[in-house]
């Protein structure tokens, strides 16, 4: 098995171990919170928790409708989320495990220094539309369940992953109490004290999911509590200092006191012994420009996208310099450069491109955004889920929600044939 330094260890987005064994009694919630309406997104958060699906379902053998992806979830999804799986759990009588992942932004509540999940709808001056670690952790301790293992690439100081500060009054980072956990739940938090949750910038992930999914790529999913407590904090602690001019982060470990077993506990009951390639498919290739934009999706075909503006005059950009252009039009999007992030993306859509067609809805739909749209936005996105952009699907139905629900009604259910979540949820409200 390849090292942690090597070449082929770093693509653990494109080399996953697959197992031949179904695990057919643990049930996982990912919510990775990156697009945030109020605050700056965290980078690479959405690639978090979309790779971590896929080393649950392909490495650990969890069945994909026992896993349950909530990206850039409402504080309203992020409880949903919480609740289905203990009520899964329920029904299990206690012979079900569970893992929960979280990748975003934490805050501090500076008065009685208490930790915070962020949803993409809050902000952080105002703890109400948060999820308190306190709440949550007392709600997994209540669930019918043995083994749940909790994930947070989140640091809870009042820092982003950039190392600056989210907007408080007072600026400076805050040391968080340490809330207690049920004798069922072990928590692995990404950075203790009043440290920052990096980014790994070069691999696309936050430093501390990254090795968490380092690890099970090295052990095929077959790795202890105990073996990847040793293995994330040592490798993280190394590399933040290397990568971040000398600043810490230190992985934690939280458990009860009457947990002593915690470090025996197994992902995978046996090592995955087989590797695919996956493809990255975020980043499409230009397709060809077709004349027709938008299809009424339940009686035509899904129709190759074209950019919103509808330019199919432009010359042809080589796939790579559009993928190029996407990137770039993220990374300006994060860093809150909308004129660039515009003008990049744009591009890209006039040939085309699925992915960039989706960011500019969600540029024009950011209320932030002085050329704030929602018409436009409307366009964009229902470019991008004519090229089969799932996501997309599911924010055009969010478009028309309110105003022409039979439409919103034709893409949720689009959306919730190829499992998404939240769209499967607001098909249940509208019957």
């Amino acid at each position: 098995m390849f090292g942690a330094g090597t070449a082929q260890a770093q693509s653990v987005d494109t080399k996953i171990a697959v197992n031949s064994q179904t695990d057919d009694k643990t049930f996982v919630v990912i919510i990775s919170n990156e697009n945030y309406k109020h605050e700056e997104s965290v980078p690479f958060a959405r690639n978090d928790g979309e790779v971590f699906k896929v080393y649950c379902q392909k490495t650990l053998g969890i069945p994909e409708d026992h896993i349950r992806f909530a990206p850039d979830a409402t504080l309203g999804e992020m409880n949903y989320a919480i609740y289905w799986l203990g009520n899964i759990l329920k029904a299990y009588d206690g012979e079900a495990k569970a893992i929960v992942y979280y990748s975003g932004h934490g805050m501090p509540d500076e008065e009685g220094k208490d930790a915070y999940l962020l949803p993409v709808d809050g902000f952080c001056q105002s703890v109400e539309g948060a999820l308190s670690t306190k709440t949550l952790y007392k709600r997994l301790g209540e669930m019918n369940s043995q083994k749940i293992i909790l994930f947070l690439d989140a640091c809870f100081s009042g820092a982003k992953r950039d190392g600056k500060m989210l907007a408080s009054s007072r600026g400076v980072a805050i040391k968080v109490k340490v809330d207690p956990v049920g004798d069922n739940t072990v928590v692995f938090s990404a950075a203790q004290g009043d440290e920052t949750a990096y980014p790994f910038k070069s691999q696309k992930h936050g430093l501390f999911t990254y090795y968490v999914l380092d690890k099970m790529q090295q052990s095929g999913g077959c790795t202890t509590l105990g073996e990847l407590s040793d293995y994330v904090t040592q490798n993280v602690k190394r590399k933040a200092v290397v990568e971040n001019n000398g600043k810490s982060q230190t992985p934690t470990i939280i458990a009860s006191s009457g947990n002593n077993s915690w470090r025996d506990w197994r992902f995978a009951a046996s090592a995955a012994k087989k590797f695919e390639d996956r493809v990255v498919t975020n980043d499409q290739p230009a397709a060809k420009p077709s004349p027709a934009l938008v299809v009424n999706p339940e009686t035509e075909p899904m129709a190759q996208p074209q950019s919103a503006e509808n330019a199919t005059s432009k010359p042809l950009i080589s796939s790579a310099a559009l993928s190029e252009l996407v990137l770039e039009g993220k990374k300006a999007m994060r860093a809150m450069d909308y004129q660039k992030a515009q003008k990049c993306l744009s591009q890209a859509a006039e040939q085309g491109h699925v992915e960039a067609n989706y960011q500019l809805g969600l540029l024009y739909s950011n209320s932030n955004f002085d050329g704030y749209d929602k018409e436009k936005a409307t366009k964009y996105f229902t470019a991008a889920a004519n090229g089969n952009h799932m996501e997309a699907m599911y924010q055009t139905g969010m478009m028309y929600l309110g105003t022409d629900n039979a439409t919103a009604k034709i893409w949720f259910r689009k959306a919730a044939e190829g499992g998404h979540v939240q769209a499967i949820k607001q098909l249940s409200r509208l019957r």
